[in-house]
């Protein structure tokens, strides 16, 4: 009986596919290529026409850097001054970078300091009842004012990254603080 019905399925999707094929034989347009050939020399002729106005164009292009004097050309000595000129001052504002980068941070006041403990405990209780209400806003702005912009940029993070997790439901108007 198995072997009857594979029998019988094998030979649906032979002749189902045999219809199908024949099918879409009968329905096919006819085999002629000339309206394909027509389209194809048409956009060969679009293309030529378009190199032929562009090639006279990029022949016309010029440098866009002028020499001081408005002259024709450029001036050689000019350019090596200018080019010196900016390497000078890009060099120097990476010496004054790193020159800031080696001066020690300050070390953060008593007052900075609480207000940080203050701004992670805002942030816990936050954590804690899954929400972010409008005195919890007031009370982050007023942290704020106390922290320096590193600690200030720790809190900010560490609440973001507590939204972005889906750890609390902002439920304020506007800014979260």
């Amino acid at each position: 009986m198995q072997t009857q019905m594979k029998l019988l399925l094998l030979v649906t999707l032979g002749l189902g596919g045999g219809l199908g094929f024949a099918a879409g034989r009968g329905s096919a347009p006819e085999a002629s290529h000339d309206e394909l050939l027509s389209l194809l020399e048409r956009q060969g002729a679009q293309l030529a026409a378009l190199e032929a106005r562009l090639v006279p164009a990029s022949r016309q292009v010029r440098c866009a850097v002028a020499s001081p004097g408005g002259a024709p050309g450029l001036d050689a000595a000019w350019l090596q001054a200018e080019l010196s000129r900016i390497l000078h001052e890009e060099l120097g504002s990476r010496r004054e970078e790193e020159k800031q980068a080696r001066t020690p941070v300050p070390e953060p006041s008593t007052e900075s300091l609480m207000a940080l403990q203050e701004g992670h405990r805002l942030v816990d209780e936050a954590s804690s009842a899954r929400r972010w209400r409008e005195e919890d806003a007031r009370a982050m702005r007023r942290v704020l004012r106390g922290l320096n912009g590193a600690q200030r940029e720790e809190l900010m993070r560490r609440f973001a990254v507590l939204v972005n997790a889906g750890g609390v439901d902002v439920q304020v108007r506007g800014p979260p603080f």
